[in-house]
């Protein structure tokens, strides 16, 4: 029989021979092995001859979790096939406790359903106008949203619409239910996309698609290694937005996903975090998530709200209402950076639903970076002017992102034909959003090619000289094909005004 030789052994498994351990088995650790080229038998094989054992093996990343001996992580970490190997470090949820605010929240700048008990409940989502993109028709229909937190309700009558499905990466199974004490991710998806149904909330993006992705668990804390698995299923089923509002420690692994899911076209959006002014938490501080902040109802800054360069956005994020667990009273307030995130997420969503989005940074493709280019262009400058620490771009505001063609201000003068205001439309639709502060009424005469159309033509009367009469009114003026000249006659005291939005 022929001696057996080395060279009859693969080079690399011949490394681990040579200066594994021989000791007795020790403690496994839980680590995330990355490697340098996709896994593959080389790299299975090297966590078994090392007594280690494989629970969740990645294709989004050249990596893999598992539990390994710690007497065997030295030759693990100095194999060449091996790039890092890392712990497998807890996420935690982010959230403050809510706490007494004595100012009255801010009205938006256009609101046309003010005495609309579910916008007038999600003070946030009205503070960031998404009411007059609902109005428009943009709801964020058709845009898919994976929500990696603790969980959805999906029972609950706000969200039983909108939810799609999902995965559990706490109990391995289909059924990513929440079941935190706070409801955590049934708060965050509500915030994103409660239903426009007449109940309780509404969403930023009411007509959103959700879909939960369990990584924490009852008490809010979770694994990286499920977070890393999260963003794959994401990748992989085809999201359009991912919405992360935990925290935890950088990883190699958790950058790596991110950057991935990136490059797959994802935008991710994320909680800067609860530091109280220190630095934006992980995966928030990464250059390929959006990081978010809070802001309270005078648009100031919480004294959670972290400080930094990754900081992008601010959005409502102190005393939230929304959605909760069905058995927990189907409703609660939460403040943090949590819930500022999937504001930021709703109006993303609304962007990418409405089919306006262009090439914004000219690559020739129409992607992710443009939808967040499309952000920073969406917010109202608070801070610092410019980009800053605290603030970023700015608080993200709905109506920024779909700038109407005319804003008019039609005001009574002394002679009743002073205030006349006069708009043309050519070859195209428009949406005229009348908004009263102080008239009686509002004749808007239509003409077409210098004749008149009475069927075109309309008085409205306001609250002000009729009780029960509306004070917003909105309609279409179809002008393809043709050009129609309208001319606004306000009626009222001298003085009286009225607000005239008009988009295209």
């Amino acid at each position: 029989m022929p001696p057996v030789t080395f060279s009859r052994l693969p080079a690399l498994l011949l490394f681990v021979a040579l200066v594994a351990p021989q000791t007795v088995p020790a403690l496994a650790q839980e680590v995330i092995v990355g490697f340098r080229e996709p896994v593959g038998p080389l790299q299975r094989e090297l966590i078994g001859l090392l007594g280690g054992e494989i629970n969740r093996e990645y294709s989004l990343i050249p990596a893999v979790s598992a539990s390994v001996p710690d007497t065997s992580l030295a030759t693990l970490r100095s194999h060449p096939l091996v790039a890092y190997v890392e712990t497998d470090a807890e996420v935690t949820r982010i959230v403050e406790e809510p706490h007494p605010s004595t100012s009255p929240a801010p009205q938006p700048i256009f609101s046309m359903a003010s005495t609309d008990d579910e916008y007038a409940s999600a003070w946030g989502v009205r503070h960031i106008d998404s009411e007059f993109a609902h109005i428009l028709g943009i709801t964020g229909k058709g845009v898919k949203i994976a929500v990696i937190d603790s969980g959805i309700d999906y029972n609950h009558e706000d969200l039983d619409g909108n939810y799609a499905g999902g995965y559990d990466f706490v109990n391995s199974d289909t059924d990513p239910m929440d079941d935190t004490y706070n409801s955590h991710g049934t708060n965050v998806a509500g915030i994103i996309a409660a239903e426009r149904n007449g109940v309780g909330v509404v969403g930023v993006a009411p007509d959103a698609s959700l879909y939960a992705l369990k990584v924490l668990t009852s008490v809010g804390t979770g694994l990286t290694s499920s977070t890393v698995s999260a963003i794959e299923w994401a990748v992989e089923n085809g999201m359009d937005i991912i919405n992360i509002s935990i925290q935890g420690e950088h990883r190699e692994s958790l950058q790596a996903a991110c950057d991935a899911a990136q490059q797959a076209g994802l935008l991710i959006i994320a909680a800067a975090g609860n530091t109280g002014g220190q630095a934006v938490s992980y995966p928030a501080a990464y250059s390929s998530v959006v990081a978010v902040t809070a802001t309270d109802d005078t648009d100031a800054l919480p004294s959670y709200d972290p400080q930094g360069s990754e900081v992008e956005f601010s959005a409502p994020g102190d005393n939230i209402y929304s959605t909760a667990r069905v058995s927990k009273g189907g409703y609660t307030t939460l403040s943090g950076t949590s819930q500022a995130a999937p504001h930021v997420t709703g109006l993303a969503a609304l962007i990418l639903s409405s089919g306006n989005l262009t090439d914004l940074n000219n690559d020739s493709v129409i992607d992710a970076r443009d939808l967040r280019l499309k952000l920073q262009s969406a917010v109202e400058d608070l801070g610092t002017p410019g980009r800053d620490e605290l603030f970023g771009f700015g608080l993200v505001n709905t109506r920024k992102a779909f700038p109407p063609a005319a804003e008019i201000r039609i005001e009574r003068g002394e002679q009743w034909f002073s205030g006349w205001e006069y708009y043309s439309v050519e070859n195209k639709k428009a949406r005229l959003f009348i908004e009263n502060r102080s008239l009686y009424g509002l004749i808007s005469f239509v003409t077409e090619n210098g004749v008149f159309r009475r069927d075109l033509s309309r008085v409205d009367i306001f609250e002000g000289y009729r009780r029960t009469a509306p004070q917003s009114i909105d309609y279409e003026l179809d002008a393809n094909g043709t050009t129609l000249n309208v001319i606004f006659v306000p009626f009222g005291k001298t003085g009286s005004s009225a607000d005239i939005t008009i988009i295209n």
